[in-house]
């Protein structure tokens, strides 16, 4: 059975004001067009027999693409000289690469392989005429990190709001991603309410600069977003007796731990773990097992499994192909985690019971009648 653990629940933001800050992070580059890999049915629709690379499915009008004419079924092999494997591959080169900067791209249209020299465009920014929309950053050790601040357009002190997403690598500045659209609803709203709202890109991600995404453990993005926190206590117009943090799916981990380091008036979580995560993984594999009505003797059978699996992970902190050799049974319960290991093995060294038990400020918590995933 595929295995849910806490929902990246994500971040995005509207914006268009630029902050000294921005400056010093520059934007990325966008390509502009739909792509996705090559299989053997359209190669052989293109003739282009055993060639790897990626797909142009749809140009974007007013796209870096389409300034530099490229089409529907062009097919991109190479990127400065560089073998374009797959669309992954592509999109690994193109994050090297920052508004501005020309490119040579290789590409094959209608059997031809052609060359051309490109200039890469700046990612679009949204916009919004109801508030301020501001790009900002932090640094967070050798990270540098965007963030994205709105606030509303008259002048005065306002209350505010850090914004905590979920687990995974994904851009708080990218509105196709369909879970980003639940945060930015809770900032639209809250702008509109009168509140200033903060989210912090995560490392590898978006304009943000620093260590892969997929690389980085939680204690390192735990301490990116305390720089958010901070900045956003520095701003002038926030209130600083009123600063909140809404913390969804791990973000509600991370909430806490937070406030623990700097003071908050209050913390918002929703579909996140009251329990230490060992309990956590536990519960929710059976209540998942449950839900796909296996039967009792299966779901005592596969238990017993995970249990021997999440000793090995979060006591002995063993790495999972470590287990598998050593218990070759638990093969069905080894998953792709979202994050690296280390990740959750750090979330489960918290005391999550005590760490709420210690929490000062005030608290909302929310949970949805119909959550099968947090406890």
């Amino acid at each position: 059975m595929k295995r849910i653990i806490l929902i990246s629940i994500t971040t995005v933001l509207t914006l268009i004001k630029t902050s000294s800050f921005a400056q010093e992070l520059p934007r990325s580059a966008a390509f502009g067009a739909l792509v996705r890999d090559l299989n053997d049915s359209t190669r052989t629709a293109l003739n282009l027999s055993s060639i790897n690379g990626t797909l142009l499915q749809r140009v974007v009008p007013g796209s870096s693409a389409q300034k530099a004419e490229f089409i529907a079924n062009d097919v991109l092999v190479s990127m400065d000289g560089e073998p374009i494997e797959n669309t992954n591959h592509f999109l690994g080169f193109l994050k090297k690469h920052n508004g501005g900067d020309k490119v040579k791209i290789g590409f094959y249209r209608n059997s031809k392989l052609n060359e051309i020299t490109m200039t890469l465009l700046p990612k679009q920014m949204e916009m919004s005429t109801d508030y301020d929309i501001i790009y900002s950053s932090v640094l967070s050790g050798t990270n540098h990190l965007r963030t994205i601040i709105t606030k509303p357009k008259s002048k005065g002190l306002y209350p505010a709001v850090l914004l905590v997403g979920g687990i995974g690598c994904y851009s708080i500045d990218n509105t196709t991603i369909t879970e980003i659209k639940s945060i930015k609803m809770w900032s639209d709203s809250l702008t509109r309410n009168g509140f200033v709202t903060i989210r912090v890109e995560k490392t590898g991600m978006g304009d943000s600069k620093g260590i892969p995404c997929n690389e980085c453990d939680f204690n390192t993005e735990k301490q990116g977003y305390l720089e958010g926190l901070k900045q956003l206590k520095s701003l002038p117009y926030v209130d600083k007796e009123n600063i909140f943090i809404a913390g969804f799916s791990i973000g509600g981990v991370i909430a806490p731990l937070l406030a623990q380091q700097e003071p908050v008036k209050g913390i918002i979580v929703y579909g996140t773990a009251g329990r230490n995560w060992l309990e956590y993984e536990l519960e929710n594999t059976f209540r998942q097992q449950a839900l796909d009505n296996s039967s009792a003797d299966a779901l005592d059978q596969y238990m017993r499994g995970e249990y021997i699996r999440l000793y090995g992970l979060y006591v002995e902190k063993k790495q999972p192909e470590q287990i598998l050799k050593e218990h070759p049974e638990t093969a069905e319960h080894l998953f792709n985690y979202p994050m690296r290991i280390e990740y959750f093995q750090q979330v489960a060294d918290i005391n999550i019971r005590t760490l709420w038990m210690n929490t000062k400020s005030k608290v909302l918590a929310l949970h949805g009648s119909s959550d099968f995933v947090s406890s």
